[in-house]
């Protein structure tokens, strides 16, 4: 037998400290709960009436507390929680509460049934939080990693309208639709990718191994080699001094713009920048306003206020310009004004956004028409990207094929005049 000390919520919400004797843990904590206690943390006690380290400071994530690593470094190390992992956890949520759960059976449920360790442990500190008599959203407001502004705020919302459910369900299928494009935008870059990096692959492999090799027959030949050739053994020579440095001077440029992207002055250059490249300006533009729209009418519906709405689009839009755009809108609403003639204002929005909210304000439905210029702008970046996609696929062979076949054609050409005796 070995003992236990514990602290747990008793039947009426008391905190209470005590210790117990049993074979192991998983004994203990059947012990506590058939006394209708709720264990916050379960101790191994040692000789001398220390307490066991670490790694038993703390209950298992299946009993309702947290491991020891969502409070230490180890979480650094784990995985992180990916939207999808966030997308099912919430669905679940959603299930569980509608089918009549109260909070704290719910997320012990979600706990025992995680096999995600950093979900896992953040759903336990949430319990624990809740236990104390935190809010949820509060509790989910100390896990910025894991629970975004729009997520916090809606739940938010949720628990002061006392309509948490049908939120935790619109919150549920507004992150399965993020999901589900962010999949299929995956998928579809999956090939040309391939194609790529195979092609990029076989370009080196060719400079490094083959064109040196043929570089000792050309030398051995004692005359002039053709024009392409000279270009290709001066490419090879290039890239074998100085290559390592080219590849260290582009690693360094990538780190130094995503750094200056980062400064505010610095990522609205970028994103304006970037809304200005042909082909792909459209498609980042308005994937940033379908953004904008859906995450505003997922607030808008779950009761968050207009301007708390606006500062947490703002945060969720993922572009400066728009950014930049929404502030000025937020400062003209606080002032009075309505929405669509200060989105009008800033040139930013085009006239579909702005005469879609113009309407939803006039009739009292702003949510259902954020709701049609999202979904209308979703299938219309859809199409546009399977068409970007589907000259990209065929470009991405030509160049790759016309690069070794030039490598290929600089090579023979030597030997194929020699062969002529040309």
């Amino acid at each position: 037998m070995s003992e236990f000390q514990y602290t747990a919520l008793d039947p009426q919400g008391r905190e209470v400290v005590g210790a117990l004797q049993a074979e192991d843990r998983r004994t203990a904590l059947a012990r506590l709960k058939s006394q209708g206690m709720h264990p916050l943390v379960l101790e191994a006690a040692v000789a001398g009436g220390g307490r066991a380290g670490a790694a038993l400071t703390a209950q298992s994530p299946a009993d309702g507390a947290v491991e020891p690593s969502a409070g230490g470094g180890f979480v650094l190390f784990q995985r992180r929680v990916s939207a999808s992992d966030l997308s099912l956890f919430t669905r679940q949520l959603a299930s569980l509460f509608g089918a009549g759960l109260n909070l704290d059976r719910c997320l012990e449920t979600l706990q025992d049934h995680s096999d995600h360790p950093v979900l896992q442990n953040t759903v336990g500190r949430l319990r624990q939080s809740v236990q104390g008599g935190v809010p949820l959203w509060e509790a989910m407001g100390e896990h910025p990693r894991v629970f975004s502004d729009l997520y916090v705020n809606l739940v938010r919302a949720g628990e002061a309208s006392g309509q948490l459910g049908p939120v935790l369900e619109r919150l549920a299928d507004s992150l399965e639709i993020s999901e589900e494009q962010r999949s299929r935008l995956r998928a579809a870059m999956a090939y040309p990718i391939l194609l790529l990096s195979a092609g990029m692959g076989a370009v080196i492999f060719i400079l490094v191994f083959l064109v040196p090799r043929f570089a000792k027959i050309f030398g051995s030949l004692n005359r002039p080699l053709p024009l392409p050739t000279l270009i290709l053994l001066k490419i090879q020579t290039f890239v074998s001094q100085w290559g390592w440095l080219v590849g260290l001077a582009l690693v360094g440029a990538y780190f130094g713009i995503r750094a200056w992207g980062a400064t505010d002055n610095g990522g609205l250059i970028l994103d304006r920048f970037r809304m200005r490249l042909p082909l792909v300006g459209q498609i980042i533009h308005k994937d940033a306003l379908s953004r904008f729209c859906r995450t505003l009418a997922t607030l808008v519906r779950g009761g968050v206020p207009i301007l708390t709405s606006f500062e947490v689009a703002e945060r969720a839009v993922g572009n400066r310009v728009l950014q930049q755009a929404i502030v000025q809108v937020r400062d003209a609403v606080r002032g009075g004004e309505s929405l669509a003639g200060p989105l009008r204002a800033t040139g930013v929005f085009p006239s579909l956004v702005t005469n879609m909210i113009r309407v939803g304000e006039e009739t009292g439905n702003l949510e259902e028409m954020l709701t049609r210029v999202a979904d209308a702008y979703d299938a219309e970046l859809a199409n546009r990207t399977r068409q970007l996609l589907s000259m990209v696929e065929p470009a991405v062979i030509l160049l790759m094929g016309g690069i070794i076949g030039t490598i290929v054609i600089s090579m023979l050409v030597p030997v194929l005049e020699l062969s002529t005796g040309m």
